[in-house]
């Protein structure tokens, strides 16, 4: 008898004990994340930096595929006889400062096909900012901003009343313009949640054991000419130059993509047509005679100092010298390129702003608007790489700042 009843009292402590594990591995609410960003928006505008997607929504969102769908506005239609696409807007939003958003009457001319108008109103940029009384910028998302030092700091809290309800944090901490060495100090000192770090890096941190989250890839790292020393045929030499396979095998440790294209291929789904392969002879012979070129890359940046090392020696053998920029003036600088939308057009089009390129308004496909884009080498892409972020063991549901909860069984 005192056996069984033994064996009875160990099965019930069992079944509490996993009862209250999976009661801590459900989202709980409240908390604080403490993030570190390279970002240094001015001002809290909603193209300036990716947090503020949270704070101030659009009418329309695009979703994981890249297609429109409803968000602060609830649905849309055609009025024929007056030319105007009508945009219903959500019932029962409040603003950050508790007003009711009501915009009344949302209307949009019907001079471009609805996608493009639905892409365009996805846009950052074009988010819903209502001013306050005192100015201040005013928005419907999860979360408000209740404290900003610009290109410093930011604390963002949970938006009581948001009507796709609370968020689980009860606020953010967002600490900007660090440096990845300062940031990954910060990180094994435990004073912050969630950094960025390189992707070379991420090796390390893996066969340490921490969670690390890798998004698709994100931004371009490319060639972009500026001067006038390089014409069609000397930047095209240079693209035929670069060893593209020992930088990524090497240098990038064969995280993200080799790529010739603006869009990876999870965008465009065409990125392999674009040319990657190197051929030093026919480099050779478009440089002919030799050139030198002033060369610009950010000489901080451990990754971008390495791999600008690299493309020097590669295209001192077809004969042209990359010598180091003097001040702010160069003829091809080393950057890094956003992505910042899963719709091809909307990415191309922010591209071709950022290059300063024109937009070819004849284009019938991403596919063709790139091909236009490249045309004369004035921009090289060389890798499509993803963002990476160390993260402390209670973060869950990384990135999505709305859906993020702290696990109450792991210590900050």
């Amino acid at each position: 008898m005192k056996r069984t009843a033994s064996r009875s009292i160990v099965a019930v402590s069992v079944l509490l004990a996993a009862g209250t594990l999976e009661a801590a591995r459900r989202p709980r609410y409240g908390g604080e994340l403490r993030i570190e960003t390279r970002a240094t928006p001015r001002t809290p505008d909603p193209s300036e930096a990716a947090f503020l997607s949270y704070v101030f929504e659009t009418l329309v969102r695009l979703d994981d595929r890249g297609e429109p769908e409803p968000w602060l506005a609830a649905s849309w239609t055609h009025e024929p006889a007056r030319k105007r696409w009508i945009f219903t807007a959500r019932q029962n939003v409040k603003l950050h400062n508790g007003a009711l958003w009501a915009p009344g009457l949302i209307s949009v001319a019907d001079d471009q096909p609805i996608e493009k108008i639905l892409r365009d109103l996805a846009r950052p940029r074009n988010a819903v900012v209502v001013r306050a009384e005192d100015g201040s910028p005013v928005g419907t998302g999860p979360f408000r901003i209740a404290r900003w030092e610009a290109e410093k700091s930011a604390t963002l809290t949970a938006h009581d009343e948001y009507w796709g309800g609370r968020p689980y944090l009860d606020r953010a901490e967002i600490r900007m313009g660090r440096a990845l060495p300062e940031e990954a100090l910060d990180f094994e000192l435990g004073k912050a949640d969630v950094v960025e770090i390189p992707i070379t890096d991420l090796r390390r941190f893996r066969q340490r054991g921490v969670p690390v989250f890798v998004s698709p890839p994100s931004e371009i790292l490319a060639l972009e000419f500026e001067g006038t020393l390089a014409n069609d045929a000397i930047r095209e030499a240079v693209a035929l130059s670069i060893d593209r396979g020992a930088i990524y095998n090497v240098l990038l440790q064969k995280q993200g993509e080799i790529s010739g294209a603006l869009l990876p291929l999870w965008i465009g789904g065409y990125s392999f047509l674009f040319a990657t392969e190197r051929d030093v002879s026919r480099a050779r012979q478009l440089a002919s005679p030799p050139r030198t070129l002033a060369f610009a890359y950010d000489r901080q940046d451990a990754m971008m100092r390495a791999i600008g090392e690299r493309i020097a020696v590669n295209t001192s053998e077809a004969g042209i010298t990359m010598r180091p920029a003097a001040g702010t003036t160069a003829d091809v600088r080393l950057e890094r390129l956003p992505i910042i939308s899963r719709d091809p057009w909307l990415a191309l089009e922010e591209l071709a702003s950022l290059l300063k390129i024109p937009w070819p308004s004849a284009a019938g496909t991403p596919y063709d608007a790139e091909r236009v884009l490249l045309e004369g080498f004035r921009v090289i892409p060389l890798f499509h790489l993803p963002d990476a972020w160390a993260l402390s063991r209670r973060v869950r549901n990384w990135p999505h700042l709305a859906d993020v909860w702290l696990d109450a069984r792991e210590t900050p």
